[in-house]
């Protein structure tokens, strides 16, 4: 069946060239592991409806990522998929969310512009001296390292914020904004951007995302956490990453996915009892989980069959 970007956009033949207009695309698109300009596209404008700026920054993010990667040596078909973009695209977005931006804000533009240029590096660095896949762990690094700066550098400037005031618990706009907080966008039109160009991309993916999601909300508010905080998607998006990264990486196995964003959930107090910002650390650190109890099951506890020992026949009264 033909891909709506097929019939948007002239289709790239295998190991042909991708314009570089389109990997900025595609770039955007990564930010929930999809390879798609309309998804990228709806990404963007998820981002756009929340946050002009933020938008703008995740363009110029997502137009030098490919770039970067180029005059690094990369020609492969990891650059066709766009996700150099990713941890690019990722500190991109999270600066205007986390961090005073504005306009004529010329040192917070400088601080994206080295954050980009650092994430290009790390990612480089990372993916050739780890043998397991990095996926947000460059981008959670710059973020931790910002975060301890601020004392020291002045434009780096933390956004207040106030305490949230008690609220009755709203499941389905929790759902909601648990979408579009996956690209720190925490809006009703956003998460629907987002599981739109999820769709547009995966149906798969899409509902895999949204299962993610409704975990993440109902699991953190069913472990008392404060309702008005599962409301703004803080707990839920987490299991939307997950979610689809363990969905994706681990053989598109349903279980596994479920069982990533249930312990991404669970996982979020524990991260921030050790003094950390949980951005998506939570995703990253049970992605790993759950590959690394892939690798010991078929290590430790996988069946050996031998052409001397058969598997035993099933009694035919059994059939």
């Amino acid at each position: 069946m033909t891909q709506p970007v097929d019939i948007v956009f002239s289709p790239v033949p295998p190991g042909g060239r991708v314009p570089y207009w389109r990997l900025v695309l595609r770039s955007c698109s990564q930010l929930c592991f999809q390879t798609n300009e309309l998804t990228g596209l709806c990404f963007l404008a998820a981002v756009l409806v929340a946050s002009p700026i933020a938008a703008a920054y995740m363009l110029i993010a997502a137009i030098i990522a490919p770039g970067g990667r180029m005059l690094l040596g990369e020609r492969g078909p990891v650059l066709a998929t766009g996700l150099p973009g990713l941890n690019p695209c990722l500190i991109a977005v999270s600066l205007p969310a986390f961090f005073q931006t504005g306009w004529t804000n010329l040192g917070m533009w400088g601080v994206l512009l080295a954050c980009v240029a650092i994430a290009v590096v790390l990612v480089r660095i990372l993916v050739a001296v780890l043998p397991f896949p990095i996926l947000a762990l460059p981008f959670l690094i710059i973020f931790w390292v910002l975060h301890a700066l601020v004392p020291h550098i002045d434009v780096l400037q933390p956004i207040a914020f106030g305490a949230t005031e008690p609220a009755a618990f709203h499941p389905l706009t929790a759902v909601i904004f648990s979408l579009g907080q996956a690209v720190f966008s925490p809006t009703i039109l956003s998460g629907m951007l987002f599981i739109a160009g999820m769709f547009l991309s995966d149906r798969r993916h899409a509902l895999i995302a949204l299962l993610g999601g409704v975990i993440g909300t109902f699991v953190s508010y069913y472990r008392d956490v404060d309702p008005a905080s599962v409301n703004l998607g803080l707990y839920g998006f987490n299991g939307v990453l997950t979610a689809v990264s363990v969905f994706v990486i681990c053989g598109g196995r349903l279980r596994l996915a479920v069982l990533g964003a249930l312990l991404a959930t669970i996982m979020m107090p524990a991260i921030a009892d050790l003094g950390l910002q949980t951005q998506s650390a939570p995703f990253v650190f049970t992605t790993w989980l759950v590959l690394a109890l892939g690798w010991i099951e078929d290590k430790w506890f996988g069946v050996e069959e031998t052409s001397e020992q058969p598997p035993p026949r099933i009694p035919e009264q059994n059939i």
